[in-house]
């Protein structure tokens, strides 16, 4: 078993606003391996970390998630395939003295 990395940026700075899907290559994942996606957002304080297993992802060359952004939240909602887990990257701010 590998466990495979794929990192995707939310950058809307970049794209149409009606361009909400992005695309997760999977064409290298066997059945025998685990899939992490880390998605974080280029100007906001997002980062999710999204666990598949091989076995659900099958011989799919690409897995695919749509953005939807509420501006206080950002929802990911995932297309034919749903992750085992998901969790929150925190990032830690050190407040000054």
């Amino acid at each position: 078993m590998t466990l495979i990395i794929r990192n995707r940026t939310i950058r809307p700075s970049s794209r149409k606003a009606t361009s909400t899907s992005y695309k997760v290559d999977t064409s290298k994942v066997s059945a025998a391996d685990k899939l992490e996606v880390n998605i974080n957002h280029e100007s906001k304080s997002f980062n999710k970390k999204y666990l598949f297993d091989g076995r659900d992802i099958g011989k799919r060359k690409s897995i695919h998630f749509k953005v939807y952004d509420h501006g206080d939240r950002i929802e990911i909602i995932w297309s034919g395939v749903s992750p085992k887990s998901k969790s929150s990257v925190l990032k830690i701010m050190v407040q000054p003295k």
